[in-house]
């Protein structure tokens, strides 16, 4: 099946509208000279849909120069002289011009008389309808893109069904439970998800992982990062625009992200950074789910989820006056707070684990995993860039670790020495041995609840379970 012929539910409306114009037929062929479409005689003849072209010779022409052109006497023009129908045709005239994209030309665009009134028309036009079906294939160029990044999305996302979760979104530790049965309860409904939390907590992944569970998992998912797009552009970005609304603008125009999300989700992530002038046109967006284009007047009806992510107190910025109360309420539907590594305990060690698997396939290493001193070294750091900055620490040491136990001395110095880490510099031998010895139990501590669990984590660190109250009691922990 050719390109063309995916996106012929949009080329046959376009060639509908030009024959309700003009006083000529109109066909669209592919690159094997298959019509995708014809109208008026083409239709009559039944042999719209996927058949060779009278008109073999002629767009093959133009498909092989990328020209187009124009044919005014079909049974004696030297382009048509290689076509068997030649003598038998009963077009009198025909325009052809080439559909082109990454500077391939993948089809022709042709419009032929059939009568004497026709080829009057035709042939005393002809640079204007020239200019006409250049616009119409600019607009099929436009299409073709836009198949093009949703072929992208939906690998993606086949990507990520495939994986289940991705590796930033792994836990079992109480909070991401919790997370992981709302995100499951909610994840049916179309209603607007607000996710809160630090940098690099997986705000992006919760997002995913929702769109993953939902019934718009067959649906595309698109990401706009609200605070990396220039103000002046974030507004077409969101929305898409009309040809020549602007300076620079396509003569084609362009689809915003929210029609390209059109039976999926959006996730707008850094929605702290929404211009207030555009949040007045989100919030519209929200209440009437329709989109206007920049420069169009037209409502567009969609029909998508939106999630929403910040790391911003919207609160305060509320009472700030720099986001809109009636905006933040409309996203606030469902809340949703990733907690920072730090307070997820025991899942430290899990993410490293499986970020030691996945780099391990991605750079043909077969490291076996962490020493104990390395694993409490890791539980210890507060990670102040999460789970992203845990992922980047693994492929580190993954890159540079020469045996296959990752130890203490392998570790990056700002784990051991930096700011939050256990051992400062300029300390005596002594008070690092207190500093680091409190960290591992205090990071431990944080996993564990109850006689039975406190048991075992004496065990694993090879003291006893009164020698753990004692340090408790020293550390006051």
């Amino acid at each position: 099946m050719s390109i063309l012929t995916q996106i012929k539910s949009f080329i046959i409306p376009c060639v509908q509208a030009i024959a309700a114009i003009i006083n000529a037929e109109v066909t669209v062929v592919d690159g094997d000279l298959k019509r995708i479409y014809g109208s008026g005689f083409y239709r009559t003849l039944g042999r719209e849909v996927e058949e060779a072209d009278r008109h073999d010779s002629f767009f093959s022409g133009i498909l092989q120069t990328g020209e187009p052109g124009m044919v005014t006497d079909v049974r004696r023009a030297a382009a048509c002289r290689k076509c068997r129908l030649q003598q038998l045709c009963t077009t009198k005239a025909v325009i052809g011009y080439p559909i082109r994209y990454r500077e391939n030309t993948l089809g022709v665009i042709g419009i032929s008389a059939f009568t004497d009134a026709q080829y009057s028309y035709v042939t005393e036009n002809y640079q204007q309808l020239l200019e006409f079906i250049k616009y119409i294939s600019l607009l099929i160029e436009s299409q073709l893109q836009n198949l093009e990044y949703m072929d992208q999305l939906k690998m993606q996302m086949s990507d990520m069904n495939r994986e289940r979760a991705s590796a930033d979104f792994i836990g079992s530790s109480p909070k991401m439970a919790e997370l992981f049965s709302l995100a499951g309860r909610v994840a049916k409904s179309d209603s607007t998800i607000l996710i809160t939390g630090e940098n690099g907590s997986g705000k992006g992944e919760m997002a995913k992982y929702i769109h993953a569970l939902s019934n718009r998992s067959g649906g595309p998912m698109v990401s706009i990062n609200c605070g990396a797009i220039p103000e002046h552009l974030v507004e077409s970005e969101l929305f898409g625009y009309e040809g020549g609304s602007f300076t620079g603008a396509k003569k084609s125009g362009s689809v915003g992200k929210f029609e390209l999300a059109n039976k999926g989700t959006i996730f707008l992530d850094e929605i702290g950074e929404l211009p207030l002038l555009l949040q007045v046109k989100l919030l519209h967006v929200l209440q009437e789910r329709t989109v206007e284009r920049v420069g169009g007047k037209k409502p567009i009806p969609i029909d998508i989820r939106v999630i929403a992510a910040t790391n911003q107190d919207l609160k305060r910025m509320v009472a700030e006056h720099t986001f809109r109360q009636d905006l933040y309420y409309r996203l606030n539907v469902i809340p949703m707070e990733m907690p920072p590594l730090r307070e997820r305990g025991g899942d430290i060690i899990m993410l490293a684990r499986h970020f030691l698997d996945l780099y391990n396939h991605k750079l043909h290493k077969n490291l076996q995993g962490f020493t104990r001193p390395a694993e409490e070294v890791l539980r210890a750091y507060p990670w102040p860039g999460n789970v992203r900055e845990l992922r980047n620490i693994i492929e580190y040491l993954v890159n540079i670790a020469d045996s296959v136990m990752i130890d203490v001395q392998d570790l990056p110095p700002h784990l051991i020495q930096g700011d939050g880490a256990a051992i400062k510099p300029g300390a005596t031998l002594s008070e690092m041995v207190k500093n680091y010895e409190r960290s591992v139990l205090e990071a431990r501590l944080k996993t564990i609840s109850g006689r039975e669990e406190r048991l075992q984590a004496a065990r694993e660190l090879g003291i006893s379970q009164a020698t753990l109250y004692r340090k408790i009691a020293e550390y006051q922990l």
